[in-house]
């Protein structure tokens, strides 16, 4: 046990994640845990411990392991740290999953356990979405944001628009890389349909447009071209709404655009934070 209660090295996990432990092994990354309230937070680190600090979030029903294709890189500039957001990856929800201003306080005390300072902040679907009460919420502790295929704006739910919605989702093109779906579907089933389904209300119950004006941050909104999750229109509401925020498009790229396109995120990611015009 690390100073200020922080477990740092291999965490003893229960048996269904003994398989999922050998990908942080491989990139030679930290594994970390800490007690914030009645959560149990867990996250991986790697890069230069001195170097400014880069947060990764991931999405709904995702964890960590969604950023391997991306880590080694970003690494390379910044100290860079993962977490699993709670209710999912290896940070467990005694209760149900708090609102999304509520996971942002939590996830405020979480950067004061990980000690992170001021951070660069990069969030992905529900990660951008939670990534926006983060900056609005705590503006002093956010350098630079980066919305990945954010989630945050309201979307119609009538039958017509979930009939249309599943059908978008059905090719599994749709997802980006094949390779990728095992990861996909292993953190949903690891998370549950209760978190995914408590996540998806929240997301649906929240609505980032009254935060959007206030961002005081240099913000970059990267989307993937063919995302039929999050319409590429979203993009533009962001990049209108954000006062000088840039967009960044990537072709071939789904909703994942860090996984499907790993090279050109990482250019867009590291160009934006060492102070480039990247986008539009």
């Amino acid at each position: 046990m690390a100073r200020g209660g922080i477990e740092r090295g291999p965490v003893r996990e229960r048996w269904k994640w003994r398989l999922a432990r050998a990908w942080w092994h491989t990139l030679g990354l930290r594994a970390c845990s800490a007690d914030v309230g009645q959560y149990r937070v867990h996250w991986v680190e790697a890069g230069d411990p001195g170097a400014e600090t880069l947060v990764l979030i991931h999405g709904l029903s995702g964890s960590s392991r969604w950023w391997q294709r991306n880590i080694p890189a970003l690494a390379a500039r910044f100290r860079v740290v993962v977490p699993d957001l709670i209710g999912f990856g290896r940070s467990r929800c005694p209760g149900p999953l708090p609102a999304m201003p509520d996971v942002a306080a939590v996830f405020a005390r979480w950067m004061d356990a990980a000690r992170t300072g001021p951070v660069h902040l990069v969030g992905h679907s529900m990660g951008g979405h939670l990534a926006v009460h983060v900056a609005a919420s705590y503006p002093e502790r956010i350098r630079r944001l980066v919305l990945v295929d954010a989630a945050g704006l309201p979307r119609p739910v009538t039958m017509g628009s979930v009939v249309r919605f599943v059908y978008e989702l059905a090719p599994p093109r749709q997802w980006g890389d094949p390779a990728f779906l095992p990861v996909i579907w292993g953190d949903a089933l690891s998370a549950g349909p209760l978190a995914v389904a408590q996540g998806l209300r929240n997301i649906l119950r929240d609505d980032v447009r009254p935060l959007l004006p206030v961002l005081a941050q240099p913000t970059l909104v990267i989307w993937g071209a063919g995302d039929a999750v999050i319409p590429l229109e979203n993009a533009h509401v962001f990049r209108a709404t954000i006062p000088g925020a840039r967009l960044a498009v990537i072709p071939g790229a789904f909703h994942n655009p860090m996984v499907d396109q790993p090279d050109a995120f990482n250019r867009l990611v590291l160009g934006f934070l060492a102070g480039e015009q990247v986008g539009e």
